[in-house]
């Protein structure tokens, strides 16, 4: 009967202890290695942060929204004051301005919040401002606006931060600004000037000089006895009946300009520039870097009234009607 020799003991010196990445177990020896955790870097730790503070921000201007828009109101104050040569309007909502006779009738409306626009008004012999507006805001839906009626001859200053501005029917110096809104003038008869850095300019029926400009926004003037100058930083610009000279500028926009009764010069940086004559000879200047010249309407080198056409990238027309 064969019998298998037992294996002979391996000694303790012989064995080597388990490496640093050895399996842990129920049976590892007391010498086994332990991997320590990770640890965050310091841009870690501070973009942590900084998402934190983001996100506390974010929570903190939504909460305010809706406790704004649930306290939101508009409520609208009625005052009077006696005609003076000059008005100033100054608001940070929209504002209309209305000829009519008698006194200065003003509607303060008040668009309120968390917080509400402070009303004030400052009187002089000839002089009357009138403020309305929130000022410096985060979060919240407040705005002051004017809705004001006064003599047609009164000279009026308006400037709002933020809404659009319509005047009608006003018969002294008028000068309307909004930073961030439209522009509407119609049956003014002394001289205009209307500027927005971001809306649309509509002019009509103008009886003295107008000048416009707008970093943003298209332009439309028609009908207007004297002169015209135009500038926009991006729109298109039209112009219709001008009995005086006339100016259009765009740096990117189309530029048409109909019926003028005095020279002309009209250009854009990036596209069409068209004039319309009246079917009268005009001395005519074109030039265009990309585009067609064209040239339909009666020319002659020798005339009194000038045309100028200018454009970078597009055509340049001269038509007669």
């Amino acid at each position: 009967m064969n019998q298998h020799p037992q294996n002979a003991p391996v000694p303790t010196d012989a064995v080597e202890p388990p490496g640093p990445y050895a399996e842990q177990g129920p049976y590892a020896g007391q010498g086994s290695y332990q991997p320590e955790p990770p640890r965050r870097g310091v841009t870690g730790r501070v973009l942590g942060a900084v998402g934190v503070v983001i996100a506390l921000v974010v929570v903190a201007f939504g909460a305010l929204y809706l406790v704004d828009l649930t306290m939101s109101e508009t409520s609208t104050t009625h005052r009077s004051y006696d005609a003076v040569d000059s008005v100033v309007l100054v608001a940070d909502g929209d504002v209309t301005v209305t000829a009519a006779e008698g006194d200065i009738e003003v509607d303060a409306i008040a668009h309120s919040g968390l917080r509400e626009p402070t009303y004030l008004a400052e009187e002089s012999a000839n002089r009357l401002e009138l403020t309305h507006e929130c000022g410096w805001s985060i979060g919240s839906r407040c705005s002051g606006a004017l809705d004001v009626t006064l003599p047609a001859g009164t000279e009026v200053t308006v400037r709002t931060a933020n809404g659009d501005v319509v005047a009608n029917g006003l018969a002294g110096d008028v000068s309307l600004d909004s930073s961030n809104g439209r522009i509407e003038a119609t049956d003014i008869t002394g001289p205009l000037t209307a500027s927005t850095s971001n809306g649309d300019i509509d002019v009509a029926d103008v009886g003295a000089d107008v000048r416009t400009f707008t970093s943003n926004g298209e332009v439309d003037i028609a009908d207007v006895d004297g002169t015209v100058t135009v500038d926009s930083g991006n729109g298109d610009i039209t112009i219709g009946s001008v009995t005086g000279d006339t100016s259009a500028t765009t740096s990117n926009g189309e530029v048409q300009v109909t019926v003028v009764g005095g020279d002309v010069y009209a250009e854009s940086s990036s596209g069409d520039v068209t004039v319309v004559g009246d079917g009268e000879p005009v001395a005519l200047t074109m030039f265009t870097s990309s585009g067609d010249e064209i040239v339909q309407g009666a020319v002659d080198p020798a005339a009194e009234r000038t045309v100028e056409l200018r454009s970078s990238n597009g055509d340049v027309s001269y038509l007669d009607e």
